[in-house]
Order: C-alpha cells, then sequence, then structure tokens
C-alpha cells in the first residue's frame, strides 16, 4: 500500500521519466491542428504550390519534406496581431530552414525563412517566404505517416528539389 507521500513521488518520478523520453506537453503549440495552403520560394515572390502543417507541436511542409527536411518542433506564442511562431526544419544534406512566421486572426499566414546551407569550404545562405491562408479542411496527416512517406522518396529524383 502506498502512502500519500509516496504517491506524490511516484507521479512526479512518472511525469519526469515522460519528459525525459523526448515527449513534452507543449502549452505553447497554439497552432497544433492547423494547415496552411499557399506557396513557397523566393523572398520577393514565393511561386511554388505548398502546405504547412502542424500537429503534435511539430511542424512540416510538404515540399520541405519530400525534399528530405525532418518536421521540427515549433513554438509558438500568441501576440496582439496574431499567433507568432518559430521553428527549424533540417536536412542532413540541404541543410536547415529556420521559419519565423505569424499567422493573423483572418487566417492567413505570413513566414520568412532563412535557409541555411553549411559546407566544409562554404556556406550559402538564401531568404525564402511561405505565404498562405488557412485550410478549411484541417485534416493533416499524423507525423508517424509523414516519416513513413519520407522512408518511401527518393529526394534526387524530385525536379522541386534541386532548388532546395
Amino acid at each position: 500500500m502506498l502512502f500519500p507521500k509516496q504517491c506524490v513521488l511516484v507521479l512526479f518520478l512518472a511525469f519526469s521519466m515522460f519528459l525525459s523520453s523526448g515527449q513534452s506537453l507543449k502549452a505553447d503549440a497554439l497552432l497544433d491542428g492547423k494547415v496552411f495552403i499557399g506557396k513557397i520560394g523566393p523572398e520577393e515572390a514565393p511561386d511554388l504550390p505548398d502546405s504547412l502543417h502542424f500537429k503534435g507541436g511539430y511542424f512540416w511542409s510538404d515540399i520541405c519534406t519530400r525534399c528530405g527536411f525532418q518536421p521540427g518542433v515549433y513554438s509558438s506564442e500568441r501576440m496582439e496581431n496574431g499567433i507568432a511562431f518559430t521553428g527549424i526544419l533540417e536536412s542532413e544534406s540541404r541543410g536547415q530552414f529556420k521559419y519565423k512566421g505569424l499567422v493573423r486572426a483572418n487566417g492567413t499566414i505570413e513566414v520568412a525563412i532563412e535557409w541555411e546551407r553549411r559546407r566544409w569550404y562554404w556556406t550559402s545562405r538564401r531568404e525564402i517566404a511561405f505565404r498562405g491562408v488557412a485550410s478549411l479542411s484541417s485534416k493533416t496527416v499524423s507525423l508517424e505517416e509523414i516519416r513513413k512517406d519520407m522512408d518511401r522518396v527518393s529526394t534526387d529524383t524530385n525536379p522541386l528539389c534541386t532548388r532546395f
């Protein structure tokens, strides 16, 4: 039989194990369940149709996952002018995208993306953007499904990936 102090200790240990397992209780995952449809590309004129998904404290872009960029953890904060968020998508061979975006109350989203690709002899940086609107159908696939799909895709044969 457990005494009250032991119950508290057991609960504390269980909660600690949950947090250390790589899971987290994301109180700031304000965009979870949202999908945004828009375009990604050069900062001045994004031109490739894309969608941006938020689920379970992670985010990803359809084009980026097809090009080897892993879904990344995001942080979000309610601001006076909407919900601000940041996050990073990384690829072993193509570098990383640092996202910094704002979702307005009217459902529009604007994201500045800094693309950085490091090599032993050079580092390139480019500014790109994603602009879009909230999808009426906010159905998004699970993180596990995205990762399985990524295992089946060859980034070397996808012509969109030559841009990233």
